[in-house]
């Protein structure tokens, strides 16, 4: 038949004005102490973040203050207190309420069992209430691990996965635009450069060129070198060949 545990009924703590309100829980872990109060502060030194002072009301109590946060009048917020009693380990703490009693409870007994860990030489304990507390501890927890919970982590580890393929994605797609953006520069410096010939190559409107023609014909016994004139005047051969046809067609020219 299981025992029963002992129990810790603390005050609730006045909050400042306009401050979160914690809550104060607490639990009781029965041991014997093998030594003398000072040895629990010798076991706990190595730890800056507790603060180690006799109990003002029991000086064979060592009190072990751990401040996790402050609140904005830098009062302490959510905090511990361990009393390392004679006959027993107080473990009082606060707890907002916007967390979890029974996550926050799980945190602090795993920091009691390690504080507990670092005195074992000055602590006897019976095992069958710490187990008892360790099951009760962990059967509060069922919500945890619920098939609801299974669920969600489940749906969480496939949306880690999506994520990590969609970062994949994202960087395969972000380093094909850089190279589409390289690309498109370069065409479009071509292209600069293809308009920039275009124009010396259209420098003439087609009724000028005609009229270079007709000069030309004039100048060269009406004999013309397609080649040799489009070089003389920066025009290709088709275009010369063109204007020409042009002129023929409207009866400027005959051909011979």
């Amino acid at each position: 038949m299981p025992m029963p545990l002992p129990s810790i009924t603390p005050s609730k703590p006045e909050a400042p004005k306009g401050a979160l309100s914690p809550q104060v829980r607490g639990f009781r872990i029965p041991a014997r102490r093998l030594s003398p109060a000072p040895g629990v502060a010798d076991a706990l030194a190595g730890l800056p973040q507790l603060r180690l002072v006799p109990d003002f009301d029991d000086p064979d109590t060592m009190l072990a203050l751990n401040v996790e946060s402050r609140d904005i009048q830098n009062s302490p917020l959510v905090f511990s207190i361990v009393y390392f009693r004679p006959d027993a380990i107080d473990i009082l703490y606060t707890q907002l309420p916007s967390t979890s009693p029974k996550l926050r409870k799980l945190n602090m007994l795993k920091y009691a069992l390690n504080l507990l860990t670092l005195n074992s030489r000055n602590y006897s304990v019976d095992t069958r209430y710490l187990y008892q507390l360790i099951e009760g501890t962990i059967s509060e927890l069922d919500e945890y691990v619920s098939s609801d919970y299974q669920k969600l982590f489940s749906s969480y580890d496939n949306l880690k996965s999506r994520v990590g393929d969609l970062e994949k994605k994202a960087k395969s797609l972000s380093d094909s635009n850089a190279a589409l953006s390289k690309d498109n520069y370069e065409i479009k410096g071509r292209n600069e450069e293809l308009q920039i010939r275009i124009q010396q190559v259209e420098r003439y409107s087609d009724a000028v060129l005609a009229v270079k023609i007709q000069e030309w014909l004039s100048e060269h016994n009406n004999e013309i070198n397609l080649s040799e004139f489009g070089k003389v005047h920066g025009v290709s051969e088709a275009r010369v060949e063109q204007v020409l046809n042009q002129l023929v067609s409207e009866g400027y020219l005959e051909n011979r």
